[in-house]
């Protein structure tokens, strides 16, 4: 009986927030994410800043494109110095409001970070205009982030 009712409580958010699959739901699916949408509807400054075009994450701000690295871990970036040169990191603030997938973790330089899914987000230095994805599959570790 309990499992009953936890399968209706499910299926209930499910169709109230749209969603069709518990990855929506839990936020571990950017499949729903339509083009040029914006991810928060919160005030600006603690707005989450990405956005999905042409069906990959973009910073909302200047709609460059957003990487994810194979070797990071969850909330847990392992590019540092020259790595972090080519690939500038999603800069957050302490004070970020977090939404769904989208978090902010501290690095170990103290700053902080987004991630989605738990993955950090970076650019890469050689996109210089927005839709420009030079840094996808980089050494097979680079990657850009999928909405579709």
């Amino acid at each position: 009986m309990k499992n009953i009712m936890i399968l209706t409580a499910v299926a209930g958010v499910l169709s109230l927030t749209g969603c069709s699959t518990i990855d929506n739901v839990l936020g571990t699916n950017l499949a729903g994410m339509n083009d040029k949408q914006a991810t928060s509807s919160m005030g600006m400054n603690n707005a989450v800043p990405v956005s999905s075009l042409n069906g990959v994450l973009v910073d909302s701000r200047n709609n460059m494109t957003l990487y994810t690295f194979d070797k990071d871990t969850m909330n847990k970036s392992n590019c540092l110095g020259d790595c972090l040169k080519a690939w500038p990191a999603l800069k957050a603030t302490k004070g970020n409001t977090t939404l769904g997938q989208y978090s902010t973790f501290q690095r170990d330089d103290g700053s902080y970070q987004w991630a989605v899914n738990g993955k950090p987000l970076y650019y890469f230095v050689k996109d210089k205009k927005a839709g420009d994805m030079m840094g996808d599959n980089v050494k097979n570790v680079w990657h850009v982030v999928k909405t579709k």
